[in-house]
């Protein structure tokens, strides 16, 4: 790897709209937010509001994006955006992600901050989900 660059997996540049929320319960197990959201929606006090935000790169273990929202490192979110053509090699395909938050910096030059998260999960969304703010 070049430099001090420490990633594994090619980051791709992208302008992906995404949606998040903060998970307010970080020990609540993966499988069972996917049930709950699953049969009843978004319920309960695990999650914060609706979020948005815009990818700028992505790759199989992390995410960069912007967000005029104040995150803090450390903080679990999970996220839904919809990845293009030109990063699957096939059609577009809506994601889900379990991402947790690694670094914040303050973009002045886009309005917004720059926010780098891990992917720590994962998978495919095989039914339309509504979850509006």
């Amino acid at each position: 790897m070049p430099g001090n660059e420490r990633r594994n997996s090619p980051r791709k540049n992208c302008i992906v709209p995404l949606r998040f929320r903060v998970l307010t319960d970080p020990d609540h197990p993966w499988e069972e937010l996917t049930a709950s959201h699953e049969i009843s929606g978004l319920k309960g006090s695990i999650y914060s509001a609706t979020l948005r935000g815009e990818a700028v790169n992505l790759s199989e273990r992390g995410v960069y994006f912007t967000s005029k929202e104040k995150l803090s490192v450390g903080e679990l979110l999970e996220m839904y955006f919809t990845l293009p053509r030109e990063l699957t090699g096939r059609g577009p395909e809506q994601v889900r992600c379990s991402a947790r938050v690694v670094h914040v910096e303050d973009r002045a030059d886009l309005g917004a901050l720059g926010i780098g998260a891990i992917v720590e999960r994962f998978e495919p969304i095989v039914t339309s989900h509504n979850w509006a703010n």
